[in-house]
């Protein structure tokens, strides 16, 4: 939490100094996102890898476009997103939601005045993170997950006048990991571990504000 706060007052910063070049705007969307494995441990004894088939999320918040000399842009945004996930694990199938913070901060590029190319990291504090099953599996609670990681972005967009959409790919820098447990399955306590870094593709549309003056 200490470190989300810090980055919220980061990004208001930016934003503050850049002001007199600053477009502000709003924008949602859609991510197809795959986690990394999962794996079942029973007394120490870790199962072969469950991989993750991908599921959509969304994602919504504020942008900002700071105006650099030539074609150059950076755009800082502050985003809530929502990931899903899914395993078939055996006789059922469990699901990895997770829910964060994300701050992209990109170095953009303007071609033909309407086209965008853009790269950067995303910082992401994660919020909550939990794994949910079918009723094969049952009573699974969450023991800890890692709450920060930086991912990679890389994109292309389209840009007419105040209203613009963009798809990009991103995939995290850090490895990351939620613990589980999950009791009373034929008598036994069985931990679940998964790999909580995430490749996703992300697609938004959004809609800018008058420009400051």
């Amino acid at each position: 939490m200490k470190n989300l706060l810090i980055a919220l007052l980061f990004f208001g910063s930016i934003l503050s100094a850049n002001a007199q070049f600053l477009n502000w705007g709003v924008k949602a969307g859609l991510n197809y996102n795959a986690n990394g494995d999962l794996f079942l441990v029973y007394d120490d004894v870790i199962s072969d890898p469950f991989s993750s088939d991908q599921e959509l999320g969304y994602h919504f918040g504020l942008l900002a476009e700071i105006k650099l000399p030539l074609f150059l842009y950076i755009r800082p945004e502050l985003l809530y997103t929502h990931t899903e996930s899914s395993y078939a694990i055996e006789d059922g199938e469990a699901k990895l939601t997770m829910d964060r913070v994300d701050i992209p901060v990109l170095l953009g590029f303007r071609v033909f005045k309407i086209g965008r190319f853009f790269l950067g990291p995303s910082f992401q504090y994660i919020i909550n993170t939990d794994l949910s099953s079918s009723e094969n599996i049952a009573n699974i609670k969450t023991v800890s997950y890692d709450d920060f990681n930086i991912a990679a972005q890389v994109g292309i967009g389209l840009n007419f006048g105040r209203f613009g959409a963009d798809i990009r790919w991103e995939a995290s820098l850090l490895d990351s990991q939620g613990l589980f447990h999950v009791d009373d399955i034929d008598s036994e306590d069985i931990n679940v571990a998964v790999d909580t870094d995430s490749m996703q593709f992300l697609l938004s549309v959004y809609w800018k504000f008058e420009k400051a003056k």
